[in-house]
């Protein structure tokens, strides 16, 4: 009798100590930011991209090495893509890395 009650308290002890282990994995755990969600390939060759932790820095170093670009606004600016012509792009950062990318190309109407 005395066996079962112990095999029973550390099985019980056992299912308590794995769970609360892997709850305390899942709550450590860092955040995984590996899914692209826009790009914007430039004119000079530069890849923008957002959701890939692409910093603050790097984008505006890709901007100004694009000698066709211009500032129209706070993180906007008229570029010119790789294909396509000249674009209207609004970008979106977040705790200093990219998060979106807007761009609505100029001289095309839209039906």
């Amino acid at each position: 009798m005395q066996l079962r009650s112990l095999r029973l308290i550390l099985s019980i002890f056992k299912t308590f100590f794995i769970s609360s282990f892997m709850a305390l994995l899942i709550s450590i755990s860092p955040p995984v930011y590996a899914k692209a969600e826009d790009f914007f390939r430039l004119n000079s060759g530069g890849l923008l991209i957002s959701g890939i932790e692409m910093k603050y820095s790097d984008v505006m170093a890709m901007i100004k090495k694009d000698q066709s670009s211009e500032r129209i606004g706070r993180d906007r600016y008229i570029l010119d893509a790789s294909i396509g012509g000249k674009f209207d792009v609004q970008f979106k950062f977040s705790r200093g890395k990219l998060i979106e990318i807007d761009a609505k190309q100029l001289g095309r109407q839209h039906h």
